[in-house]
């Protein structure tokens, strides 16, 4: 058997980089409880079969969602580092992965080798799916060693590699941040972080994009000059009421937008502002202009600085669900966890913006920004305060929440298509395992009289399309990632 030292290391070192070492460390743990069974002096038992693993870590992860939602992303990655103990096995000797769904016990024997003779060199590979009847004998005396030579060395090889990885001295640009990576691209600060380097407020221009703002527009431009923010821009969606006339009246600089909804106002600001930097806020006053300096000071390296929204408490209910909603589908289509993609405040590095193409026309800009920036660039969220609003909400929970995901599978298919492909390859691929191992069980088990060929040569076409999906999904990617170089080149010279 893969003795425990394998399995320890290899979880930790598939995990690591993905929880950091001390969570993978503990998840490493949780892999070696099938081997648990020894105590009772039997060995493969149910502890190793992936169905009773299932079914029994279902109601731990059904309470972490409902009442621990923040661990969820740990407990499930421990549930997967349980399965991966009795996969392991499988491809050592005979392991009751299927048990009670399957009477036997499966061998996934793979050999490989050359063959060295006086006619040449010819490789040589040997695949085979063996069964044999499930049997939970005791035994007398096992021998199980925690490590052999050889798994010795590959478990230090493992385990020092990955912990020297993580705990290499940081870059010069990541030095005085104390919070916690979620991405390779995206930083989540927490609230008791101390700030960064940040930059000055004569480096950016506040963009407050209006409609029918006259209630709170006001209040909005005096908060910001009270925080020392002077250049303030006012980008107004053709008002009807006395948005535009308040707004001079306080001084500051009003265009009129090209283009319809919020994303026409995003790119007409884009044109006009002359600063290095910009930040968005709605002038509905939900946003206190003091966190703009929190903003400020995580800004130097990073193309986006999200204001995570931390009063949910003054967010409507069915808004709050469809934030949860379109969080969790913009961090699985692109592959990293954006925690607040909507928030009506954040910061633009002007240079990296204006070369993103900004296809939407209503909210969904600030999830189209987002992913773009998420797919090639960096990305800080900063926790804020939010505020009730003054007015009239314009936000409609399903038209616009129904939008807004539109929009993250449209971006994911132009930056993301390898989970697209992948999505899809999946589908056939797991259908198609699933029915050749069936035919494949029936037919070396109980005989050639009850196996269907037919079956049996549907799902092989359905894995082998499955995997040519995911040989498509890699070449999507790099094709895409080629893409979007030559074009930000191109744009960078213009």
């Amino acid at each position: 058997m893969p003795e425990p030292a394998i399995h320890f290391s290899l979880v930790f070192a598939i995990f690591a980089p993905i929880l950091g070492l001390r969570r993978a460390f503990l998840i490493s743990l949780l892999t070696l409880i099938p081997d648990i069974d020894v105590i009772f002096h039997i060995h493969r038992s149910m502890t190793h079969s992936v169905i009773l693993i299932s079914l029994t870590y279902l109601p731990i992860l059904l309470l972490v969602y409902f009442f621990k939602r923040e661990f969820l992303n740990v407990t499930f990655m421990g549930f997967l580092s349980l399965l991966i103990h009795p996969i392991m096995d499988c491809f050592q000797t005979y392991t009751p992965i299927l048990y009670p769904l399957s009477p036997s016990s499966l061998w996934f024997d793979v050999d490989g080798g050359i063959q060295i003779s006086g006619r040449g060199i010819y490789p040589s590979l040997s695949l085979g799916l063996r069964f044999r009847p499930t049997s939970f004998r005791h035994f007398i005396v096992l021998d199980a060693p925690i490590f052999t030579g050889e798994g010795l060395l590959i478990s230090i090889l493992l385990i020092a590699s990955t912990a020297f990885t993580r705990m290499r001295p940081p870059s010069p640009s990541d030095k005085g941040e104390t919070a916690r990576s979620v991405g390779s691209n995206i930083l989540k600060v927490d609230a008791d972080s101390p700030p960064g380097l940040g930059i000055g407020v004569d480096d950016i221009t506040v963009v407050l994009p209006t409609l029918n703002e006259e209630e709170a527009v006001g209040k909005v431009i005096d908060e910001l000059r009270g925080e020392g923010f002077n250049k303030i821009l006012v980008v107004d969606g053709y008002s009807s009421d006395g948005t535009v006339d308040i707004a001079k009246e306080k001084g500051v600089r009003v265009v009129f937008q090209r283009g319809s909804g919020k994303a026409g106002a995003i790119r007409t600001a884009l044109e006009v502002v002359e600063t290095p930097y910009m930040v968005v806020m709605d002038a509905d006053y939900t946003y206190d202009p003091g966190d703009i300096k929190r903003l400020l000071s995580y800004a130097p390296g990073y193309d986006e600085v999200i204001g995570l929204r931390s009063d949910r408490g003054n967010i409507p209910l069915l808004h709050r669900f469809g934030n949860r909603v379109i969080s969790f589908v913009i961090s699985l289509l692109m592959g990293r966890r954006i925690s607040d993609p909507c928030s009506g405040m954040y910061l633009l590095r002007v240079d990296r913006a204006r070369r993103l193409e900004l296809t939407s026309s209503g909210f969904d800009v600030e999830v189209e920004i987002a992913a773009q920036i998420c797919s090639n660039g960096r990305i800080c969220e900063v926790p804020i305060s939010y505020r009730r609003r003054l007015g009239r909400r314009k936000l409609s929970s399903f038209r616009d929440g129904l939008r807004i995901i539109m929009t993250a599978f449209r971006v994911a298919w132009m930056y993301n298509p390898i989970f697209i492909f992948s999505s899809i390859a999946a589908l056939l691929s797991i259908p198609g395992a699933l029915i050749l191992l069936q035919q494949l069980y029936l037919r070396y088990v109980h005989g050639a009289a009850r196996w269907s060929v037919g079956w049996a040569w549907l799902g092989l076409l359905l894995l082998v399309i499955g995997l040519q999906g995911f040989t498509i999904s890699t070449i999507s990617l790099l094709l895409k990632r080629l893409e979007r170089r030559i074009l930000e080149g191109v744009k960078s010279r213009i």
